[in-house]
C-alpha cells in the first residue's frame, strides 16, 4: 500500500444459504388430495357428492341413450338446408360459405390481436366442428359442405396464427394492426351483407333460416349499442330538455315487450319505412336493444368517481374530450357484463320474428321440418337441435365476454 493512503476496509463476502425448493408432488398425489378436499371433506360432503353423482349419472345416461339410440336425426340431416338457409337459392350457396369464411377469419384476427386461444377454446372448436361435420356429412348430405366448413375453420386459425406472433408493445406496427382489425370489425356486417346480396345475389327477403338469425342479431346488437351511447349520455345530461327526451324514449321503449314493437314494424312502420320487412325488423330490434343498453351504460357513468371528471378538467380537457377520452371508455369497460347479457337476450329473441312477422328463421323452419308427414313424430329431436344451436352461440358470446373482461381488468382497481 502506498505511503499516506488510508487503509481500505476489507469487503466481507456474504454467502446466502441455498434456496430450498419444494419437490414436485406426483400427479396422482395431487389428484387424491383434490378429491379428498373437494368431494369427500366430511360425512355430509360425501353424502352430497354421492347424491350429485347419482343425479348427474342418470341425466348423462338419459342423454346418451336419447342421442345415440332412441333419437332419429334424419329429420335434421334431411332438412339441413331448410334449417340453415331456408329459401336461399342453392346455386348461391357459395355466398354463405364465403361469408362464413370471412366471419371466421375476422374472429381469428380479433383473438390474435387482443387475446389468445386457450386449451378450452381449442377443445370447444374441435367439439363444435366435429358436430357440424357430422351433421353435414351424415344422411347423404353433400361432402362439399363439410369441406367448405373445414376451410372456414382453417381460415380462422390461419388468421389467428398470422397475428398472434406480432408484438403487443406500442409501436407503429401495433397501431396499424389494431386500426386495420378494428376497421374490419366495424365494417363486418356491411361486408357480410355485400357478400350475401351484392353482384346479382338478390334481395334481403331471400335471407332465411339460421342465416336470418345470424343477420338480425348482429344488427340489433351493433345498432343498439350505437343508439345506447348517446341515449345514456343524454339522460345523464344536466340540460333538462335533452335528459327528459332521452328518458322518455327509454321508458316508452322499455315499457312494451319486443312482440309489441314487432307488431309496430308489421303494421305501422310500413308507411314510414317502405321497403323489405327485414329492414323494419332490424330497426325495431336495434331500437329495442338500445333502450336497455342505454340504462346499463348510464349506470356505469354514475358509478365512476367524481374525481375522474375533475381530473380531466384539471389537465385542460374540454367536456367533450373528457367524455371521449376518459369517461366513456371507463363506462363501457364497466358495463361489458350487462351489455353482453342483453346481447345474448336479443340473440334468443330473434326467434320472435317468426311469431309475428312472415319471416322464417331457424325456429320457424324447424316447425316447417316437423310439419312434414314422415317427420311429425320427431318433434323433440328438432327442438333439441335448435336449443343446442342457440346455446352454442350464446356460450361463445359469453366466453368472448369473459375473455374481454379479463383482458380489460373488469372488476379490478
Amino acid at each position: 500500500m502506498a505511503a499516506g493512503m488510508p487503509a481500505q476496509p476489507q469487503q466481507r463476502r456474504i454467502v446466502l444459504p441455498p434456496h430450498r425448493v419444494r419437490a414436485g408432488r406426483p400427479w396422482s398425489v395431487k389428484a387424491r388430495e383434490w378429491i379428498r378436499r373437494n368431494l369427500f371433506p366430511s360425512r355430509n360432503g360425501t353424502i352430497l357428492t354421492a347424491v350429485a353423482v347419482g343425479i348427474v349419472g342418470a341425466l348423462l345416461a338419459g342423454v346418451i341413450w336419447f342421442v345415440f339410440i332412441d333419437a332419429n336425426w334424419r329429420v335434421i340431416t334431411d332438412n339441413r338446408w331448410l334449417l340453415f338457409a331456408g329459401q336461399f337459392p342453392r346455386e348461391d350457396a357459395w355466398r354463405l360459405w364465403v361469408g362464413m369464411a370471412f366471419v371466421f377469419g375476422l374472429i381469428g384476427l380479433t383473438y390474435g390481436t387482443w387475446s389468445s386461444l386457450g386449451r378450452k377454446d381449442h377443445l370447444f372448436v374441435a367439439l363444435a366442428g366435429a358436430f357440424v361435420v357430422f351433421l353435414m356429412a351424415h344422411g347423404g348430405a353433400a361432402l362439399w359442405s363439410s369441406l367448405w366448413f373445414l376451410g372456414a375453420v382453417g381460415v380462422m386459425y390461419g388468421a389467428y396464427y398470422a397475428t398472434v406472433w406480432m408484438p403487443r408493445e406500442t409501436s407503429p406496427q401495433r397501431t396499424l394492426q389494431v386500426r386495420v382489425v378494428g376497421g374490419l370489425l366495424a365494417a363486418a356486417l356491411p361486408i357480410a351483407l355485400i357478400i350475401l346480396l351484392a353482384f346479382g345475389g338478390g334481395e334481403l327477403r331471400r335471407l332465411d333460416g339460421f342465416v336470418l338469425n345470424l343477420v338480425l342479431a348482429p344488427v340489433g346488437i351493433a345498432g343498439g349499442l350505437v343508439i345506447a351511447i348517446p341515449l345514456a349520455i343524454g339522460r345523464a345530461s344536466s340540460m333538462k330538455a335533452i335528459s327528459w327526451t332521452c328518458t322518455t324514449y327509454i321508458e316508452v321503449v322499455r315499457g312494451a315487450p319486443l312482440l309489441g314493437w314487432l307488431f309496430v314494424a308489421l303494421f305501422i312502420l310500413d308507411d314510414v319505412m317502405p321497403g323489405p320487412l327485414i329492414v323494419r325488423a332490424m330497426a325495431v330490434m336495434a331500437v329495442f336493444t338500445g333502450a336497455y343498453m342505454a340504462e346499463s351504460i348510464r349506470g356505469a357513468l354514475q358509478a365512476l368517481p367524481r374525481g375522474q371528471f375533475e381530473a380531466a378538467h384539471s389537465v385542460g380537457l374540454t367536456r367533450l374530450q373528457a367524455l371521449r377520452l376518459i369517461i366513456l371508455p371507463q363506462a363501457l369497460r364497466i358495463s361489458i357484463p350487462p351489455i353482453v347479457g342483453q346481447a345474448i337476450a336479443i340473440w334468443k329473441d330473434t326467434t320472435l320474428v317468426t311469431v309475428i312477422l312472415p319471416l322464417r328463421e331457424l325456429k320457424g323452419n324447424a316447425d316447417s321440418a316437423i310439419a312434414q308427414f314422415e317427420f311429425t313424430p320427431y318433434r323433440l329431436e328438432v327442438y333439441v337441435f335448435v336449443a343446442l344451436v342457440f346455446w352454442a352461440v350464446a356460450f361463445m358470446m359469453s366466453r368472448i365476454s369473459q375473455r374481454l373482461e379479463r383482458t380489460l381488468g373488469v372488476g379490478e382497481r
